[in-house]
């Protein structure tokens, strides 16, 4: 029992250190992509609009000159046009929520998609009838949530019938489920050491 709770522990440091690692990267690459989006749009802006000499202005000229001002929707339609990307996060909220969805927590993958990234650990759970998740040992998981999520749960039958993937991104972990049609506690009651253990 105490391989497995130093085994446990030098995993999930090892995760957080991964998480960490991987947090800081993403966060530089995306400061860099940021950068060199404003340098561009600057870039182009300054080639397009014509500099204008200064000359003296009456206060009858700014009036003018302020109802001819382009609109900022021009401005950000043509932006658009050209393919700039907005990273200022003034998007909408619920396409940064998807976003979100996306790059972390739980998602359900397909079987394909499962094991193909090498940098991702590659693990097993059996979720059995009574509703109880457990790992290659059949030792029960607490909690199933922040583990594989419990949406996920209502996925099976999507690609197969038994089994369901599920991909972690924040913790580099691709999650095999595979359905069990016996209860948790029959299975316990045929493995005595496991059935000391939930005794205890």
């Amino acid at each position: 029992m105490g391989n497995k709770f130093s085994s446990a522990v030098i995993f999930v440091a090892g995760a957080a250190v991964g998480s960490l690692v991987t947090w800081r990267v993403l966060k530089a690459k995306y400061e860099k992509l940021t950068e060199e989006e404003i340098e561009s749009v600057k870039e182009a802006f300054s080639k397009k609009i014509p500099v204008v000499k200064t000359e003296e202005t009456k206060p009858n000229d700014l009036a003018d000159k302020a109802t001819h001002k382009p609109d900022i929707m021009t401005y950000a339609n043509e932006l658009k046009k050209h393919g700039y990307v907005d990273y200022s996060g003034s998007q909408d909220t619920d396409e940064v929520e998807e976003d979100n969805d996306d790059e972390f927590g739980p998602v359900v993958i397909s079987p394909d998609q499962f094991g193909e990234d090498n940098g991702f650990s590659k693990i097993s759970f059996t979720y059995y009838a009574d509703g109880v998740l457990a790992d290659d040992v059949d030792e029960e998981i607490d909690d199933i949530d922040s583990m594989i999520g419990l949406d996920s749960l209502d996925h099976f039958g999507e690609y197969e019938e038994d089994a369901l993937y599920v991909r972690d991104a924040e913790k580099h972990c691709d999650y095999e489920i595979l359905k069990d049609l016996r209860t948790y506690a029959d299975v316990v009651g045929e493995k005595p050491y496991l059935r000391r253990q939930t005794e205890e």
